[in-house]
């Protein structure tokens, strides 16, 4: 599909997802927008996006957005269960009520597609394999959002073409601005790094799937090109347990770090392997391994500090 010149609104542009959507979509050609309700704290922020200064939870930011937008890419919402432990009623109000507001916009003003990130996270009380077809039990707040959010979305299926995305770790370059809420990978680099022993909750056997973020925007992109609405795993197809992940980071940086080993918490998310048959069936895109994406996230560290 031919982006540019297209007007998109990406929520979420000075997150670590949502600012990769804009820099791919700037370099297509297209017209990037933003809600943003700090909008005079952003240093990072591309000057080519047209910045709105709102919270997406409320109904008067939507009232500043232009009515032409093409396609909407909402990644607006707090991605981590420790956050939403921290401030419950905010991150709730912003994900459930955001993804509401996008949802109403989309439908007044005939937005050809809505894309917004659920999580792998959702599997977490279910048994194998996670398919999309399944009924998720969710755990904790944070995923009880994102099962809320697809129920909406899929409320208004007749209105507005949606994809909510089950996402299990994104990790690569730009994920440092998530100031220990990111994915187990830039945790455990970081601390290997420093020559630190990274934590574990519970024995290291919990798995997750690891996703490239240049793969992941590719994902997210081409979701919005193709003929389907629903709900879509996104991965890498490659799960690994953190033990095995600080093993390959060891190797990788040339060190024997050990981790230290800490109690779990209740209703800790424990194996997360996405079944990818119909993510590769709709999208063809082949990620890159665990092993390539790790050394270019650590060159990419490495020259940034």
């Amino acid at each position: 599909m031919e982006w540019k010149d297209k007007k998109i609104l990406v929520n979420g542009a000075s997150g670590f997802i949502g600012s990769a959507i804009s820099k791919k979509l700037l370099k297509m050609g297209a017209k990037v927008y933003s809600i943003d309700y700090s909008i005079n704290k952003i240093t990072n922020f591309d000057k080519r996006i047209f910045l709105i200064e709102g919270d997406v939870s409320k109904k008067e930011t939507w009232e500043k957005v232009p009515k032409e937008i093409d396609y909407i890419f909402h990644f607006a919402s707090p991605s981590s269960v420790t956050l939403f432990k921290k401030e419950p009623e905010r991150c709730f109000n912003v994900t459930f009520w955001g993804l509401y507001h996008a949802l109403e916009f989309a439908k007044k003003n005939g937005v050809k597609k809505l894309i917004y990130p659920s999580t792998g996270n959702v599997y977490s009380g279910n048994e194998f394999p996670h398919i999309e077809t399944i009924f998720p039990k969710p755990q904790n707040l944070y995923t009880a959002s994102k099962v809320a959010c697809e129920a909406l979305a899929n409320s208004y299926a007749d209105f507005v073409k949606s994809i909510g995305l089950r996402i299990s770790a994104g990790y690569g370059p730009g994920e440092e601005r998530k100031m220990g809420f990111g994915s187990p990978a830039i945790i455990f680099l970081k601390d290997l790094m420093e020559g630190k022993s990274p934590e574990i909750w519970g024995d290291g056997s919990q798995t997750r799937d690891m996703v490239y973020i240049e793969d992941l925007v590719k994902m997210i992109i081409k979701s919005a090109e193709i003929d389907y609405s629903g709900i879509l795993n996104v991965g890498s197809g490659e799960s690994v347990s953190f033990k095995e992940l600080i093993e390959k980071i060891n190797k990788i940086l040339k060190v024997n770090i050990k981790p230290k080993f800490i109690p779990k918490e209740v209703n800790y998310v424990e194996k997360i392997e996405l079944d990818l048959a119909l993510n590769k069936n709709l999208l063809g895109i082949k990620s890159i391994s665990l092993e390539e994406g790790l050394n270019k996230f650590i060159d990419y560290l490495k020259a940034s500090s």
